[in-house]
């Protein structure tokens, strides 16, 4: 089982770069969010996409090298197949680097993700207000069961 390192390399080193910039748009998505500047994000956003599907290429290669190799794709056989050879094994400290580096845009994009859904959460709280919706009270009634009290007023009742 073997491959041109400086190819490996180059692979590795690529994906690196592209989960560099990807956390560093995800930084920035995270501060365009908090601050509701939704012009600027719709074109981070595109960006964001772009890197995305360059990563996700990049993923395909790597796999098409190991299917070649008939080795597994996964990150444990990405390990043990630059382990295998004295030439790659220079490598292992890069992989696992674009391992932490992609861990960290993943807790990013899940962070960013929270934030999205609670701005979606107080956006239909406040169209439910305008449109004279209010939250039940989520009352119990004799018997113990949750009883809807919800009463509806539209602002101009309000």
């Amino acid at each position: 089982m073997s491959a041109n390192p400086q190819l490996v390399r180059e692979m590795l080193n690529r994906d690196l770069h592209a989960a560099q910039r990807l956390q560093a748009l995800l930084s920035e998505e995270r501060e365009l969010l908090q601050t509701r500047n939704h012009e600027a994000l719709a074109a981070l956003i595109s960006e964001k996409n772009e890197h995305l599907a360059l990563l996700e290429g990049h993923a395909k290669e790597r796999a098409a090298l190991l299917q070649a190799l008939q080795v597994d794709d996964n990150a444990v056989s990405w390990q043990e197949f630059l382990a295998s050879d004295d030439a790659l094994r220079e490598l292992i400290p890069l992989w696992q680097q674009l391992q932490s580096e992609v861990s960290q845009c993943n807790e990013l994009n899940n962070l960013n993700g929270k934030l999205v859904a609670r701005s979606q959460q107080t956006l239909k709280r406040l169209l439910d207000l305008v449109r004279g919706k209010t939250q039940s009270a989520g009352l119990y009634d004799s018997s113990g069961s949750a009883t809807n009290s919800a009463s509806s007023n539209t602002l101009t009742r309000a």
